[in-house]
């Protein structure tokens, strides 16, 4: 068993240097790592509060991302946080359907460590359209943990009159039959 562990743990780290992980990934696998801390190692200066919410900056950001924030929401039920990065803002439905495509793909290559084990993401992809008001593509972690039991990547384009907007959420979300119990 141990020779097995050395084994998996050495192909690891040679993948790791034939294959290293885009600087996205690396910054990604970062900020969903600290969602076991609830974002409190990444967190910087507060911005203004809206009514609901606390804002601050993210001291980590993905590379192309305009803004990078944490989210604490004034609830006594879910005391999570929630961490948002706006990876386009324009009017270009081409360029926006590119961001929102590649961010898809960046994070299901993306690897995060829980305890000794590496996860990735498994979801599937919507396609957006100049039609739709809005599409959202969910990403959830591979393995059941308990920590990341609730946890998802939502990758949003937003179409109004102002453009087009794609943002990544990563934040907790329980099952729709759970919401009401």
């Amino acid at each position: 068993m141990a020779l097995l562990l050395i084994i998996n743990i050495s192909y690891a780290q040679l993948l790791n240097k034939v294959l290293p992980a885009s600087p996205f990934s690396t910054s990604l696998s970062t900020v969903v790592e600290n969602y076991q801390n609830n974002y409190q190692h990444i967190q910087g200066g507060a911005l203004p509060a809206d009514e609901d919410r606390d804002i601050f900056l993210s001291t980590v950001s993905l590379p192309g991302s305009s803004l990078c924030v944490i989210y604490r929401f004034h609830s006594k039920q879910d005391t999570t946080a929630s961490w948002q990065a706006t990876l386009y803002t324009g009017e270009d439905f081409k360029e926006a359907t590119k961001v929102y495509k590649n961010a898809f793909k960046q994070i299901k290559q993306t690897n995060f460590k829980v305890g000794i084990n590496r996860i990735s993401f498994d979801g599937s992809m919507e396609n957006p359209t100049e039609a739709l008001r809005f599409t959202t593509s969910i990403l959830r972690p591979s393995q059941y943990t308990e920590v990341y039991k609730n946890f998802i990547a939502e990758i949003e384009m937003l179409n109004s009159i102002e453009g087009f907007t794609v943002r990544l959420n990563l934040h907790s979300r329980k099952e729709d039959t759970e919401r009401y119990q």
